[in-house]
């Protein structure tokens, strides 16, 4: 039986964003929107579900390095969640920590330890790396090796400074070449690690979660370096087909979890993940079957699909919408030389008109404007009490200019991703608002996403465009890229993951604060004062806040959208 579940953020968001002639065209579509999210929800039988079949989608970016502790986005992250896992994983409908690796787990309070037991059942990918080609057993000593490698210096290092640096014992010493060995995680037997924290630490879980805490084997890492693949989830890619510009993962059939009914998962045969389609043509693609999603769906687009193929609903195809915990900014370079003065950068601020500019990517919207803050406004219990953004204002833009002791303001650099079409969409509206408000010259400079995070991290160039993406629902993924302790003191070592090189010693001791606590409303109390600490001192210009759109067959099932946008392919399926 469908369980109808009327989502009331939805009604709302289709009525606040629309213009009245288009209302009277969608409110008749509502019950159709309302249907097919539901429908994607509600369970079936094991005799409804189709075993086997191929999952298509078009990713949002090029694929970088699979190996995880190297992965910083989206589009990465996600197709590596589907080969390897960690010792937990959030559950994708309700974002709670689960089991995964370890069957179970639990925290000794009085001693600040984790501990986890791992399964018996659990191999890596069959692969040239390991004897014979046959994946061997994932072992205890498989759990250290992968901290010890996320605890070195590499290009990106998210892992260790973000989770394990001033939260788990003994991590700075190995990091820092002072000691062979993590003290704080260490093997007590053949099936059991335990990770020893200086004090509790709330979220420790949730991060573990992450794709950055995915066990790894030292074979495939000697073999292949940066380059390793060899995992343990439910599905083992293929070497990337560049003729058809297709990235193929096929079904792990050694994969160790059954559904309830002790139906072998992942349900799926394999999954094609195509690159550089246009959203027409992914529409197209889905109307035709030929695809399974589209991931990203703009506004616009939206808009375009239920006036084009409110036929089509619920028998074909449905659609899913929901908040997504991303914020997208300008990133100030606090070491430039215009830009170190804070009035400018308030200035700048003041002087955008979010709304125009939201209206360039989305068309006609209101609600995801970026005027409270860096934290996403739908984070679930989360006051951002007195976290003052920057609306509008040409009159303060103008003054602060005045007071900010430069006479003459040179040319400022922006650069912007290629891989990003919003950015490119966008990036001529903000140069055109402050030549006209300031009379600052903006010049864009259209880079690769990675030349642009590189600048970024050796504080090269002016502003970026740039996004923060919640891997959960804390404000604690928005505000812990800008913790100054992390920063180096020379701009020759790279700063990661806070490139805007922000230090304030009374935000990073209220981040701390906020880390510390165990209880969830003191927790956000800390993290709303360490934001208005944060905007105060504006490294950025927060531009709008995410909300994520799917497009997708009506047939699949275990599908759930949620605010971050972690997908497990093992639980999906057609249905008969």
């Amino acid at each position: 039986m469908i369980k109808t579940l009327i989502c009331n953020w939805v009604l709302l968001k289709i009525f606040r964003v629309l213009n009245n002639r288009i209302k009277k065209v969608i409110s008749h579509l509502i019950p159709f929107l309302i249907i097919n999210v539901t429908i994607v929800s509600c369970s079936e039988n094991s005799a409804n579900k189709r075993i086997g079949g191929n999952f298509n989608f078009c990713s949002k970016n090029r694929i970088h390095h699979l190996h995880p502790s190297l992965i910083s986005d989206e589009s990465t992250s996600l197709v590596a969640s589907q080969i390897f896992e960690g010792l937990v994983k959030l559950n994708s409908k309700s974002l709670d920590v689960e089991p995964c690796l370890a069957k179970s787990y639990d925290f000794n309070p009085t001693t600040f330890v984790y501990s986890f037991k791992l399964r018996d059942n659990i191999y890596f990918h069959n692969n040239k790396c390991f004897k014979d080609g046959v994946g061997r057993k994932v072992t205890v000593d498989d759990v250290i090796y992968t901290f010890k490698n996320i605890c070195t210096k590499q290009i990106v290092n998210g892992g260790y400074h973000n989770t394990l640096k001033g939260v788990v014992k003994g991590v700075e010493d190995y990091f820092n070449g002072e000691s062979n060995d993590i003290s704080g995680i260490r093997a007590i037997n053949k099936s059991t690690i335990e990770i020893e924290l200086h004090r509790p630490n709330g979220l420790f879980l949730k991060r573990l979660a992450g794709i950055n805490f995915s066990i790894i084997a030292k074979e495939a890492v000697e073999k292949y370096g940066i380059e390793n693949n060899v995992g343990t989830g439910p599905f083992i890619p293929l070497k990337f087909d560049s003729y058809n510009d297709q990235q193929v993962l096929i079904r792990n059939n050694k994969y160790y979890l059954k559904d309830k009914n002790g139906t072998q998962l992942p349900y799926l045969d394999s999954i094609f993940i195509d690159f550089e389609i246009g959203i027409k043509n992914q529409i197209q693609n889905v109307i035709d079957k030929k695809s399974s999603t589209v991931l990203n769906l703009p506004f616009r687009a939206v808009k375009r699909v239920f006036r084009d193929h409110k036929d089509k609903f619920d028998n074909e195809i449905m659609m899913q919408s929901a908040p997504f915990l991303c914020t997208n900014y300008i990133e100030f370079n606090l070491n430039s030389d215009v830009l170190k003065n804070k009035n400018i950068r308030k200035a700048i601020s003041f002087a955008l008109n979010k709304q125009v500019i939201t209206d360039k990517v989305f068309g006609e919207t209101r609600g995801k404007i970026g005027d409270s803050g860096i934290t996403h406004p739908y984070i679930p219990n989360y006051r951002k009490n007195g976290v003052n953004g920057y609306s509008y204002n040409s009159d303060t833009a103008k003054k602060l200019i005045k007071t900010s002791g430069i006479d003459t303001i040179r040319p400022l650099q922006l650069d912007i991703s290629e891989e990003d079409y919003k950015s490119l969409g966008i990036a001529d509206e903000i140069r055109f608002q402050l030549e006209k408000e300031l009379g600052i010259i903006i010049e864009i400079n259209i880079v690769t996403e990675r030349y642009k995070i590189e600048k970024s991290r050796y504080a090269k160039g002016d502003m970026y465009i740039s996004k923060s993406i919640a891997n959960f629902s804390s404000p604690e993924g928005f505000l812990n890229i800008f913790y100054g302790k992390t920063v180096p003191k020379s701009l020759n070592i790279p700063s990661f993951p806070n490139t805007t090189r922000f230090i304030n010693k009374d935000f990073d001791r209220t981040l701390d604060r906020a880390r510390r606590s165990i209880d969830e409303e003191n927790a956000n109390k800390s993290y709303a004062a360490a934001e208005r600490l944060l905007m105060e001192e504006c490294p950025i210009a927060v531009l709008w806040y995410e909300e994520s759109n799917r497009l997708l067959n009506s047939d699949i099932r275990g599908f759930p959208l949620n605010q971050i946008q972690h997908i497990d392919l093992s639980q999906v399926y057609y249905s008969r």
